[in-house]
């Protein structure tokens, strides 16, 4: 095949492989909204039914989505040489979009998770939602610093994307984040001596202000170097 036929068939093939991947993310979602239920607090809220359909639907999301992306076989040529190179450079441009959009997203879920860290030994009890939006916010908060660290990456895009240059310019993003965590952190122990309640609510926005101070960080840096590479 002619290389523009075999990088169309990639094109197609890591579409499918993405569409799937959401579909898994989107069945864990539904399987933590209903283990969510069996948490401390409040009285199991949904119906045995809807709680079974949750299970079965979730998994299944789950199980068709990996066999999915385990038989979605990219082209060997795709994978190797001139072709692989090219692949990783689009997939360059598309992970520093998704380093823009993290502190987005961080920032949309502050609000639930505060108002949820507020309910734990007030005057109503805690909720199971309020389990699951702190549980989905610490675990998108790792998978982006995984995501920032440089993990996840395809054996054939590494010559690209972990080159001497991108782990560079991660370790200066993720310097910025350190530090902003360190002084946040700091923060929180002097606030500590004289609000607990306000210390608790602070918890996760310096965590967010740390994940997502290195995705911009990492963001600009990118670009800078895309743009002085052209």
């Amino acid at each position: 095949m002619a290389d523009e036929e075999i990088l169309a068939l990639a094109r197609r093939v890591d579409t499918r492989r993405k569409f799937a991947l959401m579909g898994v993310l989107l069945g864990l979602v539904v399987l933590g909204a209903g283990a969510s239920q069996f948490s401390p607090g409040y009285p199991v809220q949904f119906p045995p039914l809807l709680l079974q359909s949750l299970f079965g639907v979730g998994g299944a999301m789950v199980v068709i989505g990996g066999l999915v992306m385990l038989f979605s076989r990219i082209p060997v040529e795709a994978r190797a040489g001139r072709l692989a190179m090219m692949r990783a450079e689009r997939m360059r441009a598309k992970r520093n979009v998704a380093f823009l959009m993290m502190p987005l997203s961080l920032g949309l879920m502050l609000m639930g998770v505060i108002q949820a860290l507020n309910k734990e030994g007030g005057p109503e009890p805690l909720r199971h939602v309020h389990v699951f939006v702190i549980g989905a916010f610490i675990v998108f908060m790792l998978i982006f610093v995984a995501l920032l660290s440089g993990q996840g990456l395809d054996r054939w895009a590494r010559p690209v994307l972990d080159d001497e240059l991108s782990r560079q310019i991660r370790a200066k993003a993720l310097g910025l984040g350190y530090l902003v965590m360190a002084v946040g952190i700091a923060g929180l122990i002097a606030t500590s001596l004289f609000d607990r309640t306000l210390t608790i609510d602070l918890i996760p926005v310096v965590a967010a202000l740390g994940v997502g101070s290195a995705s911009l960080r990492l963001f600009w840096l990118e670009r800078a170097a895309g743009g002085d590479s052209e």
